[in-house]
């Protein structure tokens, strides 16, 4: 096993210049999740600056923000313990490690292009057998979970991801029918009150405002108590399971949480949020430009401030429950196996067009678009079918 073999751990951190401050050390750790940065001067590696070494300045100082503001690393960084470079043995590596302890290795590629840091937990899973797993990604669907590592992907299959796509839209269109069913009832039953709800400017945005809102509700309700929230549950667990280095075993994996800070409904409360501003911005262009201008200054800042809160609440209360011992099970499965492949291709890699398919949205895009296609031509065409073979 090469170091080259590890590149889907090698953390791509930045080095820092001579003259960077020490502050800027701990913001370039901290974002990074490393215990190190390197310092190079042109391209040449010239330094390490450790978490010890800034707390050792920060204590001796007076001042400690001060002194971590104004100290350039130059000062305070160390000779670089360990390099590895692409083409050399794990196992000299971990030998050099030995006789200089080091919180990181900076890794080179073979021509000397530094590539990043690699930590020595990693390095050593891999050497003890443990497969080094690259970012998980996932998504649930009426079939099972999904995972993916760009690279590689385990469980629910490509039939599988366009049903979620369907699935979502289906429950859309129900949410749609049944606000538009209220709505003819409302009307029917007070006609007087509809009549003055479309003459009224300020009555007919917020009509349409409230009717949005209670399209959305009512998706998510149905949402809820569909099975693909205990899906999407089991998903996370399994996925935190694995970045934890738990075992997949169903007592261990029910402990996981169940929200996730990189899922998709993160995205799907963004898209949801600027869908809704779309067809209220459309509705009210018939009203004022006034209305227009004040509603897209609004809907903006709430899309500003509001998606990732946003995003986390709906998994915690919407977009997730407890799930199934059949789902956990289900969804234990789909983990193994991704790591069995991790495991059996360590240095996998794929096209950025097999990328983009692995995450599954493609797929899922296309159950959604296929629901809303047939809903809007689907009875035209039974109609037209019909008088075709009728006639």
């Amino acid at each position: 096993m090469t170091i080259a073999d590890l590149r889907d751990v090698v953390r791509h951190t930045p080095p820092l210049a001579p003259d960077d401050s020490a502050a800027r050390a701990v913001r370039i750790m901290r974002k990074h999740g490393v215990p190190a940065v390197l310092v190079s001067d042109g391209n040449r590696l010239v330094g390490m600056v450790t978490e010890a070494d800034v707390s050792a300045l920060a204590a001796a100082a007076p001042e400690a923000k001060a002194a971590l503001r104004s100290t350039p690393v130059v000062g305070i960084m160390q000779p670089v313990p360990v390099v590895a470079f692409e083409d050399q043995e794990v196992a000299a590596v971990a030998g050099a490690l030995a006789a200089r302890p080091a919180p990181a290795i900076a890794v080179a590629a073979t021509d000397g292009r530094y590539l990043g840091l690699l930590l020595p937990r990693d390095m050593l899973a891999a050497m003890a057998g443990e497969p080094v797993v690259p970012p998980i990604a996932g998504l649930a669907t009426p079939l099972g979970v999904y995972l993916t590592t760009g690279a590689l992907r385990a469980g629910a299959g490509d039939l599988a991801l366009a049903a979620t796509g369907a699935s979502l839209m289906v429950l859309n269109l129900l949410s749609l029918g049944l606000v538009e069913g209220l709505a003819r009832l409302l009307s029917h039953l007070s006609p007087a009150s509809a009549a003055q709800a479309a003459s009224s400017g300020a009555i007919a945005v917020a009509s349409i405002v409230a009717a949005y809102a209670l399209q959305v509700a009512i998706f998510l309700v149905l949402l809820r108590v569909s099975p693909l929230t205990g899906t999407h549950a089991a998903e996370h667990m399994v996925v935190r399971a694995v970045e934890e280095g738990e075992d997949l075993v169903a007592e261990k994996v029910r402990q996981m949480p169940r929200v996730h800070p990189r899922c998709g409904t993160n995205l799907m409360a963004l898209v949801v949020l600027v869908v809704i501003a779309y067809q209220l911005l459309s509705s009210v262009r018939r009203i004022s430009p006034e209305a227009q201008v004040f509603a897209l200054v609004l809907l903006v800042m709430l899309v500003a401030l509001s998606w990732r809160r946003l995003g986390a609440g709906l998994q915690r209360w919407i977009t997730t429950k407890r799930p199934s011992d059949r789902q956990l099970a289900r969804a234990i499965a789909a983990g193994e196996e991704l790591l069995a492949k991790v495991q059996a291709r360590p240095s996998a890699g794929a096209r950025p067009v097999r990328r983009i398919w692995h995450t599954g949205f493609v797929q899922v895009a296309a159950g959604f678009f296929a629901v809303a296609l047939a809903a809007e031509y689907g009875p035209r065409l039974a109609v037209s079918v019909w008088h075709l073979v009728a006639g």
